[in-house]
């Protein structure tokens, strides 16, 4: 009895063992969800744009500004680098 008690109180542990016994693995999650692949792309565009519109449109130093540009510039590279190879 204490040892089924012990395996209910761990959910965290729990959780990926019966994963792995059943199958389940990041590369089978990554496989089913490559297939949305473009909305995700343009899901995350729309954020990083609206991310930067609010970033510059508030009072904040021009550095934060450029920051932010800057890193959403690299993401939208990023994205699209992996997409097109």
């Amino acid at each position: 009895m204490a040892g089924v008690a012990g395996i209910l109180t761990r959910p965290c542990c729990l959780a990926p063992a019966l994963l792995s016994i059943s199958g389940g693995s990041a590369a089978g999650l990554s496989q089913m969800l490559a297939s949305h692949h473009t909305a995700f792309a343009l899901t995350s565009g729309a954020l990083l744009t609206a991310s930067v519109w609010m970033n510059i449109h508030r009072q904040a130093p021009p550095w934060n500004k450029w920051l932010a540009a800057g890193c959403s510039a690299g993401a939208f590279w990023f994205v699209a680098r992996g997409f097109w190879l």
